[in-house]
């Protein structure tokens, strides 16, 4: 109820969310040993060429939690990162 009482608020963070995802989509699809995988949702999921597992910690260790998806099978070397707000994309994208 809520949120139909605020309609107009929640377009305009719909809005935010994907000029973001579509922001976050595209720098990750430059990175070198990224494969980045389109998304009509609030996350994106990618592929590294490396050992997701490793660079799923280093991010934790500088206080950047994703979703670390890496297991055998089709999800190897995989993981999720959520859409963030212009700085925390940033952040991610820097590290």
């Amino acid at each position: 109820m809520t949120a139909l009482k605020h309609r107009e608020v929640v377009e305009r963070q719909i809005s935010r969310l994907i000029s973001e995802r579509e922001k976050l989509y595209n720098e990750l699809s430059q990175l070198t040993g990224v494969t980045a995988y389109p998304s009509e949702t609030n996350f994106i999921m990618i592929r590294t060429a490396s050992d997701a597992a490793r660079i799923h910690e280093k991010l934790k260790r500088a206080g950047i939690l994703i979703k670390n998806l890496n297991k055998p099978g089709p999800l190897k070397n995989c993981l999720r990162v959520t859409v963030g707000t212009p700085e925390e994309n940033r952040e991610f994208i820097r590290r």
